[in-house]
């Protein structure tokens, strides 16, 4: 089974900020759990995000306290152990993730956006995973 996350308050887990707008919190580990299960579980793992990739190569964004604001998703996956689970990344740029799924054959979404889940293909089951609280919601 191929298998997909989205990375930005599905993997991590944000908050809007007065000062920098989004702030990162750390990381969500009810996905991460999932997402390490589906691993050994033997399925092919991706990560799939719609930032975009030209802007990975300046973070993590600090602030002037050197705390992070924003992760890179290489640097992310790196410092929770993820590496060796995930088979790769995806950037979209900001497009729906709709296609790229497709592409990969994902079986298994998860993903905080709704517009997202609503979008993918029929052979693909979206789980929604809850951007304020990280919990996921649409369990199997």
């Amino acid at each position: 089974m191929v298998v997909t996350f989205d990375f930005d308050d599905t993997l991590t887990r944000q908050r809007l900020d007065d000062d920098y707008g989004i702030r990162y919190m750390g990381p969500n580990k009810s996905s991460i759990a999932r997402l390490k299960q589906h691993a050994r579980d033997g399925d092919i793992v991706y990560v799939v995000t719609s930032r975009n990739d030209y802007h990975e190569a300046n973070k993590p964004e600090l602030d002037e306290y050197g705390r992070v604001i924003s992760h890179s998703v290489r640097d992310f996956l790196d410092e929770q152990g993820l590496m060796n689970y995930v088979a790769d990344i995806h950037f979209t740029n900001g497009l729906l993730k709709a296609g790229v799924l497709k592409h990969l054959g994902a079986d298994l979404h998860y993903d905080d956006d709704e517009q997202e889940l609503a979008e993918l293909h029929e052979d693909t089951e979206g789980v929604r995973v809850d951007y304020e609280t990280g919990a996921i919601l649409d369990e199997r």
